[in-house]
């Protein structure tokens, strides 16, 4: 498949995904707020938090349209210049964004699981997330978002060496020139025609940076989520009073761990395979944007798991899909009654 083929079907599966992904978010975000159970606390507006993001992320992602590509040891976000709003300073900015909501993604459920673990422990620290101390939490997606940005649009910005490499390949492969688009991404090294590789010091620096990032978080989702499991499992063991209670911890830990399953699957480890290919010096090319298809789908995929585990939820669905049955099923006519005259 040529990468212009490769480009039509990835606007299409971002087209999809983007609606689908602002309906069923909104959608649950209307659920949290009306039908979220009394003992939810503040884990409700956590789950918002990273609908509302879910949402933004769709709508970053439909207009950029943003292709990964892989050519040798070099892995590049492009943006296309064509029918955008802006020109490439702005779509600069905005590609560096877009790194950061992969960045961002990765830190929101690991705050999530630190509450679960801190709700099911009584922790004193839970009183850090009611009131404006919630902010603080909130902030931390932003702080690894904005290490994203910086790294993207800094450490790996533009420079003559990157196109020089990929110009004459992106031109054969999509038919696009130099100046018919932006693109942000680290040019690892490069050989020499004497058979020597010199190092470019810069994009190993951020990539560092984005390793440690992926690497604190999960590392903070395993700890958490296993200490949170256990925690859960001893209470259902010893515990008869509030079996409600922890009912709803169980379904709320198994809904964060599937849906904490679906970008690792969906992006992490997509691209993870992608910086191996990198390292190795093996040209994935077009089939790179495999990695764009599997992140445009995340946002919409995500919400699921909260809407089909969490019981409030899940009996609102099906009251309302039964309603629905119930007004366009056809009503039945009513027989007259015949006169006998007895």
């Amino acid at each position: 498949m040529l990468g212009k083929e490769w480009s039509a079907l990835l606007k299409l599966i971002q087209d999809v995904s983007a609606v689908f992904s602002i309906v069923i978010n909104t959608f649950l975000i209307a659920l949290i707020l009306t039908k979220s159970p009394k003992h939810l606390g503040a884990y409700k507006w956590l789950m918002i938090y990273i609908s509302v993001f879910e949402i933004f992320y769709s709508i970053l992602d439909v207009f950029l349209v943003p292709q990964h590509y892989s050519h040798g040891p070099t892995f590049l976000v492009i943006v296309g210049l064509k029918d955008k709003l802006f020109g490439p300073p702005g779509l600069l900015i905005l590609n560096s964004c877009y790194w950061g909501c992969f960045g961002a993604s990765m830190a929101m459920f690991a705050v999530h699981f630190v509450y679960r673990w801190l709700v099911v422990t009584k922790h004193p620290l839970i009183e850090t997330f009611y009131g404006w101390k919630i902010c603080i939490w909130f902030s931390v997606p932003m702080w690894y978002g904005l290490t994203w940005i910086c790294t993207g649009y800094i450490l790996s910005a533009p420079n003559e060496h990157t196109s020089r490499f990929i110009k004459d390949n992106i031109k054969e492969i999509f038919e696009l020139k130099i100046d018919a688009y932006v693109y942000l991404g680290p040019f690892l090294y490069e050989r020499a025609d004497n058979g020597t590789v010199n190092v470019h010091i810069v994009p190993f620096i951020g990539l560092a940076i984005i390793s440690g990032t992926i690497i604190s978080s999960v590392t903070i989702v395993l700890v958490f989520g296993i200490l949170c499991y256990q925690k859960i499992s001893c209470l259902v063991a010893i515990t008869v009073g509030s079996g409600k209670l922890i009912k709803l911890q169980r379904q709320l830990f198994f809904a964060l761990v599937i849906q904490t399953l679906v970008p690792f699957l969906l992006m992490h480890i997509p691209a993870a395979i992608m910086f191996a290919f990198v390292f190795l010096d093996i040209d994935l090319g077009v089939y790179s944007a495999v990695v764009s298809m599997t992140i445009a789908i995340y946002p919409a995929v995500d919400p699921i798991p909260t809407l089909v585990i969490v019981k409030n939820y899940r009996k609102a669905i099906i009251s309302y899909l039964s309603l629905e049955c119930v007004r366009k099923s056809p009503v039945p006519a009513t027989i007259p009654k015949m006169n006998t005259g007895l």
